[in-house]
């Protein structure tokens, strides 16, 4: 295009178009009144689509049941794995969860008789922690030290208010009789309607692990809650019987019908001491019981004594696979090991023809205050090991995890050892205990010498996606950790669906509007630069450029397009205001069935103009094929 003339302000041709529009302006409002009559019904139906995709998105990101990735077995978590897992993008909260029969507790309002609605009622206690969504777009604060918030449900249950104190209660069952643990909670809030509908009390999650210590039986010091310390007991994978013979099919099916173990294996010496790493007479008859999955305790082992007595049998627990190391008081790894149960008294070697024979007369026991502890913290090590002087010191290691503690090393007496294993020996108790490390956390207690129970891990765990669409990627990584999860996918599946579907069918709807609209515009505005050939002409003859006069239809199609869409934007806006006020009821508080963000009328006002512009050069283009000359012909 040519440059306009600098004679020429730009405002000249605008107020000339202006100024022909309002001479005839029958026609312009016939014009305005196409452009308002294609835009109104897309404006309306875009409205809808958008109005209606947005609420049912809203309604999925608010409901828990959408939002939620809920796993379907218990399973042990470890804090380690949380802390991986909240560095996920598509994880906005997540938050452990104990046991299910650890997570009630009864709950009644503090100083409110039952005659004022007050009711002393069972809840699931359940836990919350900073950046809580469900609590957070839920009118509730977060609950904080000492505080709680209740599921509406759950209020109008207890008929408890905000600022009202709560006596909560965990029981546990001891023995014959039931004890009590009272705690005080502040209501903080109350959860709205779409949070849940169940009976349910949201507490910071140290609150939820004393209620599972309690009900488990121990001590809870902070909230005044006697107890035990829960100590460490051993688990063996089996245990070698030796016998003066061999047992028939009867008696073999025996020791594996309902006695904790449910393989039976009968040894030869050499695979004796492939399994266990120790050699007996070879006169005896020698089998392993042994279980599948889940080790047995040592009240199994007393079983099958009692199902071989009288047959002059001698028993030794077995581990499998227990690695350990011998490390000195600076933590220097000094050999790598792998241990072995070896309990016997000195006449039970004898009759089996042990070799070797332990330094100790430890036996494993079922309970744990049954023996001083220094009676069996020992280790027989191999020949080929040569420990320094000084205190040594036991090393197991699980995952992340490590347990240490002193040992006593007994004298050098094994000089075989078990292929390429260094095989040590170790008091029956002690690597029961050791092999039930793999299975939980168990910490060593310095000052009192003791093996004590620490939390196994978290049971599951509540978590929400940050967003809707990020639902399916957190269950497929789930099923790919052999973790099954429950989720909402299929229903948000069916809202992403139909987004897509109203999006092809607007976009088809608007593609017929446009073509109409652009055809007519087209065809009047040419129609008019034809009956204004003459006027035209003579600002030609005046002075004026072709390429000046290029923007006479230029600027009418986009006056026409304003004016069109304003015209257009106040039908929509009221029957919008219609259809939002007839559908009231089905709608909650700051939703719109029909409505249209400020972006999309800016750019359904960008669109209006740019076609709008499009026709208007089509005729635009006529205009500067008009020569001067016409005018004096005319004349």
């Amino acid at each position: 295009m040519n440059k306009p003339d600098k004679g020429t302000p730009w405002g000249t041709v605008f107020r000339l178009s202006l100024a022909d529009l309002a001479h005839e302006w029958v026609l312009t409002l016939c014009l305005v009144m196409a452009v308002a009559a294609v835009l109104s019904p897309l404006m309306i139906l875009f409205g809808l689509k958008f109005g209606t995709i947005e609420v049912l998105r809203y309604r999925l990101i608010q409901d828990p049941r959408n939002r939620e990735v809920r796993p379907m077995v218990s399973k042990s978590f470890n804090r380690e794995w949380f802390d991986q897992l909240r560095k996920r993008s598509d994880v906005s909260f997540v938050v452990p969860t104990t046991r299910q029969i650890s997570a009630t507790v009864d709950a009644q309002v503090k100083g409110k008789p039952q005659k004022d609605g007050a009711k002393k009622i069972s809840l699931d206690i359940i836990p919350t922690a900073e950046g809580d969504r469900l609590i957070m777009e839920n009118g509730a604060p977060m609950p904080g030290q000492g505080q709680c918030v209740l599921t509406k449900t759950a209020a109008q249950s207890l008929g408890a208010e905000i600022g009202d104190t709560l006596i909560v209660t965990a029981k546990r069952l001891k023995g014959s009789r039931y004890e009590k643990g009272l705690l005080s909670l502040e209501v903080s809030g109350v959860l709205t309607d779409r949070a849940s509908v169940l009976k349910s009390l949201y507490v910071r999650l140290e609150i939820l692990e004393a209620v599972e210590r309690y009900k488990d039986g121990q001590a809870v010091p902070e909230y005044g809650w006697a107890g035990s310390t829960p100590m460490a007991y051993p688990m063996f994978n089996g245990v070698v019987t030796i016998l003066p013979k061999a047992l028939n099919k009867i008696e073999e099916f025996k020791l594996i019908n309902n006695t904790g173990f449910t393989k039976i294996d009968s040894l030869t010496p050499q695979a004796l001491i492939q399994r266990a790493g120790y050699r007996v007479s070879k006169e005896k008859s020698v089998y392993l019981l042994s279980t599948k999955k889940k080790p047995a305790g040592a009240e199994s082992v007393q079983t099958i004594r009692y199902r071989l007595r009288g047959k002059n049998a001698v028993l030794i627990p077995w581990v499998k696979d227990l690695e350990a190391g011998i490390v000195d008081e600076g933590n220097r790894n000094i050999a790598s090991l792998s241990l072995q149960a070896l309990s016997v008294t000195t006449d039970q070697a004898v009759k089996a023809g042990l070799d070797p024979v332990p330094g100790w007369a430890t036996k494993y026991v079922t309970k744990p205050d049954e023996e001083e502890i220094s009676q069996w913290l020992r280790i027989m090590l191999p020949k080929s090991i040569k420990p320094p002087g000084g205190p040594l010191r036991l090393k197991v290691k699980r995952d992340k995890e490590t347990l240490t503690f002193p040992v006593q090393v007994e004298p050098q007496t094994i000089g075989e050892e078990s292929g390429e294993r260094k095989v040590a020996f170790v008091p029956a108790r002690l690597a029961g205990i050791l092999n039930l490390f793999q299975l939980r956390n168990i910490t060593y207690d310095e000052e009192n010498g003791k093996f004590i129970l620490s939390r196994r891990g978290y049971a599951g765990f509540r978590l929400y996606a940050t967003e809707i669409d990020d639902v399916d990627n957190l269950r497929k990584h789930f099923e790919k950790e052999g973790i099954p999860v429950h989720t909402e996918a299929e229903r948000i599946r069916d809202v992403m669906e139909l987004d897509t579907y109203l999006t092809l069918i607007f976009w088809l709807i608007a593609a017929v509007g446009v073509v109409g609209g652009v055809a007519a515009l087209m065809a009047s505005l040419y129609a008019s630069v034809e009956r204004k050939r003459r006027e035209l002409s003579v600002l030609r003859l005046l002075g004026l450029s072709g390429a000046t006069l290029f923007r006479f239809p230029v600027y009418q199609g986009a006056l026409i397009a304003t004016g069109g869409f304003a015209v257009a934007f106040s039908f929509f806006m009221s029957l919008a205001l219609t259809i939002n006020w007839l559908f009231q009821d089905h709608l909650q508080a700051g939703e719109s069935l029909c409505r249209l963000g400020a972006e999309h009328l800016g750019m359904t006002l960008s669109g209006t103009l740019l076609v709008a512009v499009a026709a208007g050069m089509t005729a635009a283009w006529r205009v500067t094929r008009i020569e001067p000359a016409e005018a004096l012909r005319d004349e």
